[in-house]
């Protein structure tokens, strides 16, 4: 498969770094998260993005998007990644966009924009999140959903059910979201459904493609992490100096960072290879599952390298390094960790007919 881009491409891609880089300066990341009246996320910067027609880029032009594909979502990702910006890119870009615009079109008026913000809600206190357990009855939802990305700012959730996907509108009679504070600064959401009102979109067979697009989703969004960490550690150990010497001409450091620069690779190429079948309308699930595991495993293992290069500046709050830890342990647990992937792939090849 062809990972090269087009002309167009390469320019989105730098139109987004530069916006992205200019904006989530160390300072201005820590301003959104602890400043006053911080929510932990960036709505300037995300509707700066839509003016740009970068969130709308994967949309129907005939909701305000691009018009373009899941290739084009994917850049921006990455870029996303790299300058950890807290923009809600994945479960909006990723996941209820393209969702939408697949089982509910008429849904989609204000994504394109930045005027809508749409979460998925697929996690329970319990259980896989490939088996909901949330009832409905009548189009009335009940349960519990937890760990909703950027639920705390949503216009509406998608929530996953026994019997299928609704969309649920935030300000509903029997929802009530409750702030859930998560390691990388940017808030979670607890979503109570006490007999909700809901619309539904899909049946329970439409999650499979749900998940492998917020899978696929996450895996180039860590490509963008792991990229950037390991080009910050690259730098630091150039210039840190021990026994008159840069750290960087020490064996062991180059191979520990040597490792990272692969594992980074891996994941880049495994969430490209998951992306662009994506976006040619070929099944996905197998290479969602396999970019999911590079990205909960390999990211945690160049995060790890890079902290543990850096030493203690590694740890330093006032430092960029420590939100690329962040973000990749975020990474790692939501949709599933290394484990739930293993075991997910496992029984897609298990399934698999002999010969095929």
């Amino acid at each position: 498969m062809d990972f090269s881009f087009t002309s167009d491409q390469e320019e989105l891609r730098g139109l987004a770094n530069r916006v992205l880089t200019d904006r989530c300066t160390p300072e201005h990341l820590k301003e959104v998260a602890f400043g006053d009246g911080a929510t932990g996320v960036d709505l300037d910067l995300w509707r700066e993005l839509a003016g740009l027609g970068l969130v709308g880029i994967g949309l129907p032009e005939s909701a305000g998007g691009g018009g373009m594909g899941f290739a084009e979502v994917g850049i921006v990702l990455e870029e996303v990644g790299r300058a950890v910006a807290p923009v809600p890119a994945l479960p909006v870009m990723a996941m209820a966009g393209p969702f939408l615009a697949q089982h509910a079109p008429d849904q989609l008026e204000g994504l394109a924009s930045g005027d809508r913000i749409v979460t998925v809600a697929l996690h329970e206190l319990t259980g896989d999140v490939a088996t909901p357990a949330l009832t409905a009855a009548g189009g009335s939802l009940t349960g519990v959903k937890t760990n909703v990305p950027f639920g705390t700012v949503a216009d509406a959730f998608l929530v996953s059910a026994t019997d299928g996907i609704y969309l649920v509108e935030a300000d509903a009679d029997g929802v009530t979201v409750e702030r859930q504070d998560a390691v990388d600064d940017i808030p979670d959401a607890l979503v109570t459904l006490s007999g909700a009102a809901g619309t539904r979109i899909a049946g329970p067979e439409a999650l499979g493609s749900l998940l492998d697009h917020g899978r696929t989703g996450q895996a180039l969004i860590m490509a963008g992490v792991t990229a950037k960490a390991v080009e910050i550690t690259a730098e630091y150990v150039k210039e840190r100096v021990q026994f008159d010497r840069p750290i960087a001409t020490f064996q062991a450091v180059a191979q520990r960072a040597a490792d990272a620069r692969i594992d980074s690779e891996a994941i880049k190429l495994t969430g490209w290879q998951a992306a662009m079948r994506i976006d040619e309308g070929l099944p996905a699930a197998e290479h969602a599952a396999s970019a999911k595991y590079w990205a909960a495993e390999g990211g945690q293992r160049v995060v790890h390298a890079a902290t543990h290069l850096h030493g203690g500046v590694g740890v330093d709050r006032d430092y960029p390094l420590h939100r690329y830890y962040l973000w990749t342990k975020k990474q790692e647990l939501f949709l599933g960790g290394a484990t739930a992937s293993l075991l997910s792939l496992g029984k897609i090849l298990a399934d698999e007919p002999v010969g095929s």
